[in-house]
């Protein structure tokens, strides 16, 4: 019998061939493998409680939602109804051919509830089947960089270039990368194509335009004329090619970062690369690191802009304390109340051996040191002391000399007075200040337009502003008293009462402690749906400044009270008008994640309203001992309990230490 069938299977062969046909038998072959799949809401049964882990492996198919770590193939994968992460899958990061966003896949794995979360572990990608796109390319269009950046928000792009650098989220998890081609550079926020791209690849993407901003500061970025971070978003990537290209530099410009802060936020720089000479700075934190870009005056810059506590920029670290050649973009800005401050992103840096050609010196003088002392406008006479001379040992030069003059000395004048030169406003009018800087025979001049409209403080008393309703309109007059801490803004003063006042940095930037204004803002209760709060003004403009170094009043401090007392107030009653002097100890905390400051009697403690011990520097120097303090309860979160800040110290030698650290910046 089987000798038989062989002959039969053998004379159908036969014939299969000469007919010219195939065919395929299957003799003792077994049948291709089938996979016993189980669904998402069945993994997330079997994970179990927390700190189970399944013995078997189980077969799972979903789409992949995201994918959170490119480096371990973490992802998160759903059947539309239910998703589950994936915490690792086996051998992702070399794969060659890799599923994406929108991709179907079937993973062999273990699952787990690991402290409350359910999710695949060990994971094997079996098969995977790319997305089916309904992306139509005729719907974008060819646009170089430079175009693209100047198109109109939702606008449908297609650009290539080469990838400069990627940014990356929180667990070093890819999320964007710059984009640079002959023209210009541009932000695309994609972190399946970031994860994907490697710095010097080649790619052609197709998105849409868009300025990206956090919707809780597109408010406050509003009022300074910024708009978000120039990007691509929802993007695809058409193609991508590997190796390490060099991108065109032509279009670049060479400035300073002076120039960068200082531009207008209206003039949209983002993610356009510069490139400049910076002294880079390491400044470690409690649990973060801080990477600045400083002009070559070690104070005029910015910070990295990080989502990894500054582990994305260890790279910088070598560069340390150097100044470089960077190639730099401000990638974005943090728009507060107070105002915008740009973050930047490097590009690449160059550590060149850098030094200062001190035939620049008078220059730099007059533009890091001369210009800036001066505002555009005066309502009354500053007495403004203006530098002389100028010195840096960084770059290798000592006394550059500072000199000024008025084109209408009836207006603006420049005195001598106790060996320094003072500049006094004398009349209403316009002048223009020209500034010489002198060094080593070199020397170079710039001028300043400034408009004088001597004008008097009028304005209502502060316990007036303080018994207004909540929302009205209020003119003030009092004087610059200390700084608020963890808010951009000071105590305003005058005989009758006291009141925290919230600006913003430019304002912050025209005023110092003991000078006499007038304020315009709004009378507030900043609170958190709580009818208890901070008692404060909102929104404040100097509408008149008639300068000085007036001493703020203390007649109506409370001086009867004990640091027990102070802890034991009750918020349902207003405090945030009043000021104790009593006497406490001053204890610093700081650990490897965080610092803080609060004051002690021994028995009860009072937290101090911070961020962190740093914006309380001023204080450090009494940390562990027993000091005389004038302190105010606030409670801008709407606590419980009051927390305080800190005015001044009163020293045993009669004199005192105010907070001046909004004035510092």
């Amino acid at each position: 019998m089987k000798k038989f069938l062989a002959l039969f299977l053998a004379l159908v062969l036969a014939l299969g061939c000469f007919a010219g046909c195939t065919v395929n038998v299957n003799v003792n072959q077994p049948e291709p493998p089938k996979y016993d799949v189980i669904s998402i809401a069945k993994a997330l049964e079997l994970c179990g409680e927390p700190g189970n882990v399944t013995e078997e492996r189980y077969y799972i198919r979903g789409t992949v939602e995201s994918i959170t770590n490119p480096q371990y193939g973490a992802m998160v994968i759903t059947d539309g109804t239910h998703s589950i992460v994936v915490y690792n899958t086996a051998g992702y990061a070399e794969m060659t051919e890799k599923p994406y966003k929108g991709d179907e896949v079937l993973l062999h794995c273990i699952l787990q509830n690991f402290e409350g979360n359910k999710e695949i572990k060990a994971a094997d990608l079996i098969e995977f089947t790319p997305a089916k796109s309904d992306m139509n390319e005729a719907d974008y269009t060819d646009m170089t960089i430079s175009e693209a950046r100047e198109a109109n928000e939702g606008t449908k792009i297609k650009v290539d270039g080469v990838v400069a650098q990627i940014t990356y989220a929180n667990g070093m998890i890819p999320s964007g990368v710059i984009l640079v081609d002959e023209t210009s550079s541009i932000y695309i926020y994609d972190g399946d194509i970031a994860g994907r791209a490697k710095i010097g690849n080649k790619i052609t993407v197709a998105g849409s335009k868009t300025w990206w901003i956090l919707p809780d500061e597109a408010n406050n970025a509003a009022k300074f004329g910024y708009k978000g971070c120039c990007q691509l978003e929802s993007v695809h990537l058409l193609s991508i090619e590997d190796g390490e290209h060099t991108f065109d530099e032509s279009w670049i410009k060479e400035t300073t970062v002076k120039e960068i802060v200082d531009n207008p936020m209206s003039n949209d720089i983002t993610a356009k690369i510069f490139k400049v000479n910076a002294l880079v700075k390491k400044v470690p934190g409690s649990g973060f690191t801080n990477y600045y870009f400083n002009d070559l005056d070690c104070e005029t810059g910015s910070y990295t802009y990080t989502q990894c506590n500054g582990s994305d920029f260890a790279w910088l670290d070598k560069y340390d304390g150097k100044i470089c050649t960077v190639w730099l973009v401000a990638l974005n800005a943090k728009a507060s109340q107070a105002g915008c401050v740009y973050r930047f992103l490097p590009i690449k840096v160059s550590d060149d051996g850098y030094k200062f050609d001190t035939a620049g010196a008078a220059e730099f003088a007059v533009k890091y040191y001369g210009v800036d002392q001066f505002m555009s406008n005066y309502t009354g006479d500053p007495a403004l002391e203006v530098v002389t001379k100028v010195s840096s040992e960084l770059l290798g030069f000592a006394d550059a000399k500072l000199s000024y003059a008025s084109s209408d000395t009836k207006v603006i004048q420049f005195k001598t007075e106790n060996g320094k030169t003072v500049m006094h406003c004398l009349k209403s009018g316009k002048a223009t200040v020209t500034v010489t800087g002198s060094y080593g025979g070199k020397t170079y001049s710039q001028t300043v337009e400034i408009t004088v409209q001597l004008s008097s403080v009028q304005g209502s008393t502060v316990s007036w502003a303080i018994g207004q309703s909540e929302g009205k309109e209020v003119t003030v007059k009092g004087i610059v008293g200390p700084s608020l801490v963890n808010k951009v803004g000071f105590y305003l003063i005058d005989n009758t009462g006291i009141i925290a006042v919230e600006t913003d940095v430019e304002t912050m930037a025209t005023l110092q402690i003991g000078y006499e204004i007038a304020i315009k803002g709004v009378r507030a209760l900043n609170t958190k749906d709580a009818s208890y709060g901070q008692v404060c003004i909102k929104n404040a403009k100097v509408v008149a400044n008639a300068y000085g170094n007036h001493e703020y009043c203390t007649d109506f401090f409370v001086t009867d009270k004990t640091l027990a007392d102070f802890a034991a107030l009750n918020v349902a009653t207003d405090y945030t008008t009043t000021v104790f002097v009593l006497k406490a100890t001053v204890v610093l905390n700081e650990t490897p994640f965080y610092t803080n400051m609060y004051l002690t009697d021994g028995n009860v403690h009072v937290n101090l309203y911070c961020a962190n011990a740093g914006q309380y520097g001023f204080l450090k120097a009494y940390a562990g001992q027993e000091v005389t303090l004038e302190i105010a309860p606030c409670n801008w979160n709407s606590k419980k309990t009051y927390a305080g800040c800190v005015l001044a110290v009163r020293n045993t030698d009669g004199t005192k230490t105010l907070n001046t650290l909004n004035f510092n910046k």
